[in-house]
């Protein structure tokens, strides 16, 4: 199957580059479509635009269909309740990390990515501490607190927390927070 996606990449990056580079080049003027009338007149020619219409729809649908595997991969952690489903997207998760981060452990420089996996979400914390504090104490804390509080908050597994201290900073800076 890997394959069979490989060669239809490219050949839709074959046919949408082909026909990208002709549409520029003759709106540039350094070919004219009047030369190319004449054979797409004829038969042969109407197969040809009927296969890169084709191939053209193809790419569409290829593209379309990366783009919902990509939105189902980073998307929605969901599970069953009672009432019905209970939904959090990824942005959400990662809202309540760094309130978590903010609020109860006093962190002002981080960033929080997330990685899907089966048994819940993998955690990436890069944070920038002062001269004063302890890495691992810090990191022990951050990684405790964390497997604890959000599939408490949210109902998403923690499968791990990776801690990585991208810097020391001297007391009295900080920078805005973000995401990964």
């Amino acid at each position: 199957m890997r394959i069979l996606r490989g060669v239809a990449s490219l050949i839709a990056l074959v046919v949408t580059g082909g026909v990208g580079v002709t549409l520029i080049l003759g709106g540039a003027g350094v070919i004219s479509f009047a030369s190319i009338t004449p054979y797409l007149d004829r038969v042969p020619g109407t197969i040809f635009l009927i296969l890169v219409g084709v191939v053209l729809i193809l790419s569409a649908i290829r593209f379309l269909i990366a783009s919902a595997c990509e939105r189902e991969s980073t998307g929605v952690f969901s599970r069953e309740s009672e009432g019905g489903e209970i939904a959090l997207t990824s942005f959400a998760v990662r809202e309540f990390i760094r309130g978590i981060l903010r609020d109860e452990l006093g962190l002002d420089q981080f960033r929080v990515g997330l990685e899907r996996r089966e048994d819940g979400v993998a955690i990436t914390v890069k944070i920038a501490l002062s001269h004063e504090q302890s890495v691992t104490e810090v990191g022990q804390r951050i990684q405790s607190v964390l497997a604890r509080e959000v599939p408490g908050r949210t109902g998403v597994g923690v499968a791990g927390v990776s801690i990585l201290v991208r810097g020391i900073r001297a007391l009295g800076k900080s920078r805005p927070t973000g995401e990964v």
